[in-house]
């Protein structure tokens, strides 16, 4: 079986990239977001997520921050988010994948192990170090930020093409232009909003009877 997760990383960012997200769930292929809790756009928009959008964190960690700073950042946010959601999170990823770097990536599987949440691995090598610790994550890992936009409704295409057996988690951007966020990554996120919510792209999910879900799946026997 084929299981797919879309997640919309920066959630709280910015209103327009929140707007841009929620109308990627509605009408497009996003079944999860991540969130930033530490913004001040973040208690809105985690208001105005549906239910139906399945939310994680979106931690912003220093990569270069030890274990102790990191651990202590990250229960700080995981606090924040369960203040305004009135929910624990679903997962947890990192801003930039700060959690990639080694101090960081021990804070992360503490926490995360210690409260069952499952973490983003975005390589083999960070798939086996969180598994070893005992925490789950997904089978494999669709996405890279450094590409500008990573999914145009071609790229996405041939990425849905790749999907293969268990879970994997495709990262995706959408968003309209910043209104307030100081980013780089701006008109880029149209270019993913349009594709995520290409007819196309629904249609290319149906031909490969890929199932979409959210992080929830990860872990489930029958899933993985």
């Amino acid at each position: 079986m084929r299981w797919l997760i879309v997640n919309a990383d920066d959630l709280g960012y910015d209103p327009e990239i929140d707007r841009g997200i929620l109308e990627a769930h509605a009408r497009g292929l996003v079944t999860s977001a991540t969130a930033m809790v530490e913004t001040p756009f973040a208690a809105a928009a985690l208001a105005r997520a549906p239910r139906s959008l399945e939310l994680g964190l979106h931690a912003v960690v220093d990569p270069g921050a030890g274990r102790a700073g990191a651990e202590a950042a990250l229960r700080r946010q995981l606090d924040r988010f369960e203040a305004l959601r009135g929910a624990p999170p679903t997962h947890l990823d990192s801003h930039k994948h700060a959690h990639a770097a080694p101090a960081v990536r021990e804070a992360f599987c503490a926490v995360a192990a210690a409260r069952a949440l499952p973490v983003r691995s975005i390589d083999p090598a960070l798939r086996a170090a969180l598994r070893a610790a005992g925490v789950a994550t997904a089978d494999a890992f669709l996405g890279d930020a450094a590409r500008r936009p990573a999914w145009t409704e071609d790229a996405l295409l041939a990425a849905l093409d790749a999907v293969g057996e268990g879970v994997t988690e495709l990262m995706a951007h959408p968003g309209h232009a910043p209104s307030h966020a100081r980013t780089s990554f701006g008109a880029e996120r149209e270019i993913e909003l349009a594709a995520l919510c290409s007819p196309r792209a629904r249609a290319r999910v149906e031909a490969r009877n890929l199932r979409l879900c959210g992080w929830s799946a990860v872990g489930r026997p029958s899933q993985g």
